[in-house]
């Protein structure tokens, strides 16, 4: 594959009918922390519950220091006519030679159900298909998940195979699911490619 991405400058304003898409900001650290905090959110996204309001400020110097090495790119989810996010959504490079990511979004409680995450989501696999230039996006989540598998389906991906043990505790071991997402204008080239997933 000889087309390399085009990696913005800087992280871009997506809008949609719904929402918009801006670069996180050090106002949206407590919204992050809320959201962050909750068990349930927590379990579904397979994430660690934060100790304190600082690993928000350390969440944030990781998203920009990824998007400084062209390694990933996270965008606050605003509603429109507000200012404030609700959630999160972020592209993880996982290759630039094959051009591909893996997607994460995370929204918070209050705003479950709505199709937020549905709305950023079309506006970040457009900008990723059209502009960014990748040949295919991935998203790994838990069995149990199932308003992300039905928002994954919404935005076209497909159910590419299970992951068994894709979440491991002390006591407990849940299986997973991977979701493609390939652009339809190198669905060829992603055939002959040599693409090694990796299972988590």
């Amino acid at each position: 594959m000889s087309q390399k991405l085009n990696f913005p400058d800087a992280v871009p304003a997506l809008l949609g009918d719904a929402v918009y898409l801006r670069e996180p900001a050090e106002d949206d650290v407590p919204a992050w922390y809320e959201r962050a905090s909750d068990p349930e959110s927590a379990a579904l996204a397979g994430d660690p519950i934060p100790e304190s309001m600082e690993m928000g400020v350390e969440w944030l110097r990781r998203n920009r220091e990824g998007f400084r090495k062209q390694t990933s790119i996270r965008w606050a989810i605003v509603l429109k006519g507000s200012s404030q996010s609700v959630g999160s959504i972020g592209l993880a490079i996982t290759s630039t030679e094959e051009r591909t990511a893996d997607l994460g979004v995370v929204i918070g409680r209050a705003y479950w159900g709505q199709g937020i995450g549905t709305s950023a989501g079309h506006l970040v696999i457009r900008f990723a298909l059209d502009t960014l230039g990748l040949t295919e996006i991935r998203a790994e989540l838990l069995q149990s998940n199932l308003a992300s598998r039905r928002m994954l389906e919404k935005l076209g991906f497909h159910l590419q195979c299970t992951l068994p043990g894709f979440e491991q505790t002390d006591t407990d071991s849940q299986d997973g699911y991977r979701y493609v997402l390939q652009n339809p204008d190198d669905t060829a080239v992603v055939r002959q490619s040599n693409h090694r997933w990796r299972a988590g």
